[in-house]
């Protein structure tokens, strides 16, 4: 891997891990302990602009490094983790197999997401009632999701014209 490219992935995971942070700080009183998932702002971008193996590497690397510096590696981890992971999953078969649009891969990303944590939450404290919570979770998700892929498209658009251009000569390379 290219410098260059290392220091970008840094840098997104950087600001991943920020604004995971920063969402924290955002309280949704109507569903407790949904987040708006600001982080995927920058898995998406990762995604579409710099391929897969990039959007692995920020996806994962956030979670571990959020864990790492924050929450611990207890429940919220696996939680965060198994969700990711499920992400993931669903990003991966509605990018590559259904061609979606940016749209379809975030809000499907975001359900899959809730599902995966309500999975692990299902595992580690051994109720399945927990599944109820999807009638409030998975609506949420998925217009977050949908929220995240528009504001994700701004940001592409506004790149300047050259900096999309060099990535583009480079992914030909």
């Amino acid at each position: 891997m290219k410098t260059r490219r290392l220091v970008a992935l840094a840098l997104l995971i950087a600001l991943s891990s920020a604004l995971h942070y920063l969402e924290g700080f955002i309280p949704i009183p109507m569903i407790p302990g949904y987040h708006l998932g600001l982080s995927n702002l920058v898995n998406l971008f990762a995604l579409y602009y710099y391929g897969i193996p990039s959007f692995l590497i920020v996806s994962l690397v956030r979670v571990f490094l959020v864990a790492l510096i924050g929450s611990g590696f207890g429940a919220s981890f696996l939680m965060s983790l198994t969700g990711c992971l499920f992400a993931i999953a669903g990003t991966l078969v509605v990018h590559l197999l259904l061609r979606g649009s940016i749209f379809s891969v975030s809000a499907f990303s975001a359900l899959c997401h809730s599902i995966g944590q309500l999975v692990a939450y299902m595992a580690f404290f051994a109720t399945p009632y927990i599944f109820v919570y999807l009638a409030f979770l998975g609506p949420m998700s998925i217009l977050t999701g949908i929220v995240i892929a528009f504001l994700d498209k701004i940001v592409v658009s506004r790149l300047p014209k050259d900096f999309r251009t060099e990535e583009s000569r480079r992914r030909k390379q």
